[in-house]
């Protein structure tokens, strides 16, 4: 793919997006704003900040930004009364509005988020749980809650929070990140302790490395840099090779017969040219990056949609649809692999 088919496919992503979103969207919609913040279109910044003046419109009393509503999954049937978790990936695109403006609404909304996220039920080693049903890990918070607590306390000049950023990611690779296979697994109970979704998953991994990535850019001296290099180096790496022919990677990753998923392998095409740039894994995989993107960016439809995205509660037997975080790793894959295409 040439830069100016990417550029032409951006505009469709950013059209679609700015067009689709639901009104009580969280953590799906904060990614896409990520995507949009990173291509810094105007108008689409006019919108993102119109999507997070009516989240801290709609924060709740717990201080959960945008509603913050107890839902259900229907496929899986599982019940969720959100802690400070999910509505906390708000958080970086807040904070990221709020360095644009200097505007101290914002980071008045993001401590209140910040609260409730630390005010969270947690397991007997420190982890935050996102839901109250039960004290659980998900690997998805590692990508949604640690960078943002490391950036708030960055920027109000309070280390409890670079350091509760930190201790959050430890407790969730101690947990998560099969040693053997260097790949993540998605869920966590403590009691009894088990792995209600056990399975490596393609965003999953994803969430872990990305998570690692954004660390050691915000940490670059922390005494703990070296985990972050370490997992986002293993993880990477694994999950490099069971990348399909097509470029794709599967929903589940070592399930030959799962399907292919879109998500997953935009959040590796994103993550490979960062993780090249920090010296983590050999250039090589760049090819591999952008196979992957190549390939998902040969089915968006003409209207902008992204398809072929595991919908959450993500794991194996999920329906398969767009999201908008589908729409905002496009986004961000796009940009970070510009520099490697051809003019």
């Amino acid at each position: 793919m040439n830069v100016q088919k990417m550029e032409q496919l951006v505009k469709q992503v950013t059209a679609f997006t700015l067009t689709n979103s639901a009104e009580r969207d969280s953590w799906e919609k904060a990614i896409a704003m990520t995507g949009l913040q990173a291509w810094a279109d105007e108008e689409a910044l006019t919108v993102v900040k119109a999507w997070l003046d009516r989240a801290v419109a709609t924060q709740n009393s717990s201080g959960n930004l945008c509603y913050a509503d107890a839902f259900k999954a229907a496929e899986v049937g599982i019940d969720y009364t959100p802690t400070g978790s999910l509505s906390s990936s708000l958080g970086m695109p807040l904070l990221a509005l709020h360095e644009s403006t200097n505007n101290k609404g914002y980071l008045d909304a993001a401590a209140r988020q910040i609260q409730a996220l630390v005010n969270s039920p947690r397991t007997s080693d420190g982890g935050i749980a996102p839901r109250h049903e039960g004290l659980e890990l998900w690997i998805d918070s590692t990508y949604l809650t640690c960078p943002f607590l490391i950036r708030f306390g960055q920027i109000t000049n309070q280390d409890q929070y670079i350091e509760e950023g930190v201790h959050q990611f430890e407790v969730h690779v101690k947990h998560l990140l099969d040693e053997k296979a260097n790949l993540a697994r998605h869920i966590w109970c403590e009691v009894p302790n088990t792995f209600p979704q056990s399975t490596f998953w393609a965003r999953g991994c994803g969430w872990l490395f990305l998570a690692a990535i954004e660390l050691l850019h915000l940490l670059p001296s922390h005494p703990k840099a070296d985990l972050f290099k370490d997992v986002a180096t293993r993880t990477i790496t694994a999950m490099s090779k069971y990348q399909d022919a097509s470029g794709y990677f599967r929903n589940t990753l070592d399930d030959p017969r799962a399907k292919v998923e879109a998500s997953g392998t935009l959040m590796f095409a994103y993550a490979v040219p960062r993780a090249v740039e920090l010296g983590l894994i050999d250039e090589a995989l760049i090819d591999d990056a952008l196979r992957g993107f190549n390939v998902v960016a040969g089915a968006i439809e003409a209207s902008g949609k992204v398809p072929g995205v595991s919908v959450p509660p993500g794991g194996p037997n999920v329906v398969f649809d767009w999201t908008m975080f589908g729409q905002g790793f496009f986004l961000l894959a796009a940009k970070t692999l510009q520099p490697y295409l051809n003019d």
